[in-house]
């Protein structure tokens, strides 16, 4: 049995089937209940939302979608990858750079949370993807690519970045010529961490990065200077980013020139012999002193290295300004990420030292920003009630503003940034939730990098028994159609109407070609049978995105009904589109627009938002009501094009990891939950553990699935190809599930470890009746919570869903 034994695992539960047991003095004073854990995970979620590259929406944010996958062609290399910067889409140089080192710092120093909580994976996901695209830019010794995209250009455009078309250049490159030290010395310095993060994974690629990152901080130190900004990220120095990536080298190694080159690099700086050096900034994107100094004195007896380490935290608790509700503050640009950081540095040197104060104050910090504030409010996007809904971030935002979307950024956002953390109130605690207010609302890939590792810490020691909380919404929404329109003139020759036409798709954005309306008159005023159509004129006569419009059409002759359709031959259209027309007749018979079918509802003044203007894509009707009242031939909420309506099957069978004995076979087998992620389609297995879902789309990109059930740990099958019917197991061969995961307070925690042991030890040696028993702890539901029980989670104990595939 592996990781415990069964002996250790009795001594657990008679240990904690007493009543009251021990807490650490840190969570007795816990006096604020926020669930660190959901703030924790959730502040990972915002990296999976800024995600950038061909692979973008292959993670949990599902309304993503592949972007700006020509990265790097200018230069004729394959530089697609990395993050997003601040809500826009350049990929800067240093914040980039920083928050990956930063990040991966975060992991080292609180893997074990980040394992506990199930994030392990999620996080290394996104170190992967930072060290990816650092080894895509550093295609030889003497050249790293840092910029790509053009910051004005840029910022001009607001939209979603998979509607972005225009060019982007590989803007800034570091060479002997033009030396980019600082951002060399912080990738050498996320390379290095993601040695020690990985080598236990994937010890080649983990060689790999180690490899490049002494090649990069050799590149860096070699060839000083610092890298180029447009203005945006100006570097003040390069000293301490190289003697970050030197510390992680030294960690690694233990070769002593590089605790050569950070006792140079300090003279050089000022701070070499007798010279003290105070510290009293924080870490950020262009500032890594804080947390070198602190690693520093942790791997170093130098006195001074601790000196300065600690004058900057006593600096930061008794020196810094504080708002009158209790935040540190330091500056007015992006005010709650120093703190945020800060209270990283703290936490890991409470770890190390154990002084309570350093946890007092990350933990009133990060209080504040949760929402112990005059504003009772969360700066963290999505967590809590009251949260800012106005991040400054295109991709969530959904909105394209110019031609084709005539969209405004100002309008309620598309998407949930969950996990963002916004710039704040100000030093008076005061905090205006608009998008344009970039100071407050700005969210940026630096201001969640001390966030993620200082919520990693109070999930240690105050997260115990806490999971993370549903967050609704990362499958995005279904496409949106809808008519909307005016009358703009009418009388007893013509009707002229004006026509918004929203498609809205934003799982993830894409244009749109094929789209049309129809706009159905009722003609009876101009007698019944064969009219002469010729009489009529039609016309869009103005639409900037280009609508064409037909002649009359008869829909219903025998009730004198007919229709124009307006449609935008071969455009993409987003957001809306527009369009204004008319239907006239000019031979005497007086025009009645009243007894129009589409004119119901309408009026002169404002636009109504109307079913009876109907939609088709390709000439299928996706929204609104034909005059006969038909509906769509394709529900709205399908992504499914009329040609992939009828999918495949997939089935198969699914049983608990445990002996099964035949009175409760059936029960163990039945209710397993499978779910093809972003379909909505799902099933549950039979008595025989068997389950059948029909009409999967074909999908040659591959699904993936979910299987779930109260008091198991939830298992991903990833990279299901749907090409056909397909069988993924057998009741011979059986997908196995993993009891354990025990429902506590109505959820689960997604691991299989002491609260599970503990809540067992609850309800241990109780029978079916009795007011001690717990079906929830009835693993193999025989009615008795005993040995067998215990055995059952002993098989996987301290296991997490991404063990199932070890």
């Amino acid at each position: 049995m592996k990781k415990t034994s069964i002996f250790m695992l009795i001594v657990c539960i008679m240990i904690c089937s007493i009543p009251r047991f021990a807490i650490s003095a840190a969570e007795a004073d816990s006096d604020t209940n926020f669930n660190y854990v959901d703030a924790f995970a959730k502040s990972i979620l915002f990296y999976e939302a800024s995600w950038c590259g061909p692979d973008a929406g292959n993670n949990r944010i599902k309304w993503r979608g592949p972007c700006h996958i020509e990265d790097g062609k200018d230069v004729g290399l394959d530089l697609t990858g990395g993050f997003h910067d601040c809500g826009d889409h350049v990929k800067f140089g240093l914040p980039q750079c920083y928050s990956a080192s930063a990040l991966a710092w975060d992991y080292y120093e609180f893997k074990d949370v980040f394992v506990d909580k199930g994030q392990d994976k999620y996080m290394l996901n996104i170190l992967k993807h930072f060290t990816d695209y650092f080894l895509r830019c550093f295609p030889n010794k003497t050249t790293f690519y840092y910029q790509i995209g053009e910051g004005n250009t840029d910022h001009a455009y607001w939209g979603p970045p998979e509607l972005q078309t225009y060019d982007r250049p590989t803007y800034f490159v570091a060479t002997p010529e033009h030396p980019g030290s600082d951002v060399a010395g912080d990738a050498a310095a996320a390379l290095a961490l993601m040695y020690l993060n990985y080598k236990d994974i994937d010890l080649k690629y983990a060689e790999k990065c180690l490899t490049a990152a002494k090649d990069l901080y050799d590149f860096g130190i070699t060839y000083r200077g610092n890298s180029e900004a447009q203005g945006f990220y100006v570097p003040s120095g390069y000293y301490d980013e190289l003697m970050w990536g030197a510390t992680w080298l030294y960690i690694i190694t233990n070769d002593k020139k590089y605790m050569d080159d950070i006792y140079k690099l300090m003279d050089e700086k000022g701070m070499g012999g007798d010279n003290e050096y105070q510290d009293h900034w924080t870490n950020c994107w262009d500032y890594v002193f804080s947390s070198t100094f602190l690693k520093l004195s942790q791997i170093s007896d130098d006195p001074k290295f601790k000196r300065i380490a600690l004058e900057h935290m006593d600096y930061w608790m008794n020196t810094v300004k504080t708002t009158p509700g209790g935040l540190k503050w330091l500056t007015g640009w992006g005010v709650c990420k120093y703190p945020a950081a800060e209270s990283m540095i703290m936490l890991v040197h409470y770890k190390n030292t154990g002084e309570k104060k350093y946890l007092d104050f990350a933990k009133e910090q990060i209080d504040y920003i949760l929402g112990d504030n005059p504003n009772k409010m969360s700066y963290m996007v999505g967590f809590g009630d009251n949260y800012p809904k106005f991040p400054h971030h295109r991709a969530a935002s959904g909105m394209l503003e110019g031609w084709p979307g005539d969209e405004t950024k100002q309008a309620p956002e598309r998407h949930i940034l969950y996990g963002a953390l916004v710039g704040g109130a100000d030093e008076n605690d005061e905090y205006i939730d608009n998008v344009e207010k970039y100071v407050y609302t700005e969210t940026g890939l630096d201001y969640n990098a001390g966030l993620v590792g200082a919520l990693a810490g109070l999930s240690k020691y105050f997260g115990q028994g806490q999971v993370p909380e549903e967050t609704p919404g990362l499958e995005g929404e279904p496409p949106q159609y809808y008519a909307e329109a005016r009358v703009t003139k009418e009388d007893n020759q013509v009707s002229e109407v004006e026509i918004w036409v929203h498609n809205i798709i934003t799982a993830p954005p894409q244009y749109e070609t094929g789209l049309s309306v129809r706009y159905f008159v009722d003609l009876s005023e101009f007698g019944s049978g064969d009219l002469n159509l010729s009489q009529f004129m039609s016309n869009a006569y103005w639409s900037p995105n280009g609508a064409k419009m037909s002649p009359l059409t008869p829909w219903d002759k025998s009730k004198n009904i007919y229709y124009v359709e307006i449609s935008f031959p071969d455009q993409r259209l987003y957001g809306k589109s527009y369009s204004q027309f008319f239907i006239a007749n000019y031979n005497g018979t007086s025009w009645n627009g009243l007894n129009d079918y589409s004119r119901q509802g309408l009026n002169e003044k404002t636009f109504t938002v109307t079913e009876n203007i109907p939609i088709y894509k390709n000439g299928v009707q996706v929204y609104g009501k034909d005059p006969s009242g038909g509906t769509p031939s394709i529900p709205p909420t399908s992504t499914v094009s009329p040609t992939e309506a009828k999918g495949h099957k997939i089935s198969g069978y699914i049983s608990p990891d445990m002996t099964i004995g035949a009175d409760n076979a059936d029960k163990l087998r039945s209710g397993f939950k499978i779910e093809v992620t972003g379909t909505g389609l799902s099933a549950f297995t039979d008595k025989t553990g068997y389950f059948e879902i029909a009409d999967v789309p074909q999908n040659a990109e591959s699904y993936a699935l979910k299987v779930s059930k109260a008091n198991y740990l939830y298992r991903d099958i990833n990279n299901i190809s749907v090409t056909k019917d397909i069988e993924l197991s057998t009741q011979t061969a059986p997908i196995v599930m993993w009891a354990g995961d025990i429902v506590i307070n109505d959820k689960q925690d997604n691991a299989i470890n002491m609260s599970d042991i503990i809540e067992l030890a609850k309800h241990f040696n109780s029978i079916s009746g009795d007011g001690k028993y717990n079906q929830n702890t009835d693993l193999n539901l025989d009615g008795t919570i005993n040995m067998s029980d215990v055995i059952i989670i002993a098989r996987h104990f301290n296991n997490v869903p991404g063990d199932y595939n070890k």
